[in-house]
């Protein structure tokens, strides 16, 4: 059964607040809460931040306190406190402010985004030196390029790719986002490409809100 979208975004725009996200094991919970909607305890989070659960919690806490995260109810062993997003999807809005904040936000994303794609280099490289033959269908580890559009194209263009990545984010039932579940990384940024008068005009690039920000 797919999961229905709620609008309930949590939306963040203070300064102090995106510098906490500033951290790479609070944007693996973050991404782990708000992709599956689900509870989880800092034991589960930590094994998948490579933390200590007292650690975990420590960042949890933090997370709680700015608003991203909440505490959820007991399920079986009410000995240890299970957490859940505190909405169905995180928007950051605060892009015109303070550049520090901003580009360390930005910095521990990208930076967790290419630890990922190394590690899937590493393992590729592994398989062909034993032997194993990969997928014909086998995507590219990492995939750019141009387009030339209008704007009345390039519009089209983001909100169809944002609509597929909604429609698969919503298909996932309940077993398909437990902790144990296969999980798919994307990145994606589409950027227009604008001349020094827009640039310095203060529009900014459209952007479909609600998807987690990575």
């Amino acid at each position: 059964m797919p999961r229905i979208r709620t609008d309930n975004p949590v939306v963040i725009n203070d300064p102090q607040a995106i510098r906490a996200l500033a951290h790479e094991a609070r944007l693996e919970a973050l991404e782990e809460l708000f992709a599956s909607q689900s509870s989880r305890t800092a034991t589960e989070l930590a094994s998948r931040c490579k933390l200590t659960p007292s650690a975990m919690s420590y960042h949890l806490r933090a997370l709680e306190k700015y608003g991203y995260v909440e505490r959820a109810a007991s399920e079986g062993d009410a000995r240890e406190r299970r957490w859940k997003a505190a909405g169905d999807r995180l928007i950051v809005e605060s892009f015109n402010q303070t550049p520090s904040a901003k580009s360390a936000f930005l910095n521990v994303q990208l930076g967790a985004f290419r630890e990922r794609l190394a590690a899937e280099i590493a393992r590729r490289e592994a398989e062909a030196k034993s032997g194993i033959e990969p997928p014909a269908d086998r995507a590219p580890v990492l995939t750019t390029g141009m387009v030339f559009l209008n704007d009345e194209k390039r519009q089209e263009f983001m909100t169809r790719v944002y609509d597929l990545m909604k429609e698969y984010e919503e298909m996932a039932g309940p077993e398909e986002r437990s902790v144990d579940a296969k999980r798919v990384y994307y990145m994606l940024s589409i950027l227009p490409e604008f001349d020094e008068v827009e640039a310095t005009s203060g529009e900014q690039p459209w952007t479909r809100p609600g998807l987690p920000k990575r």
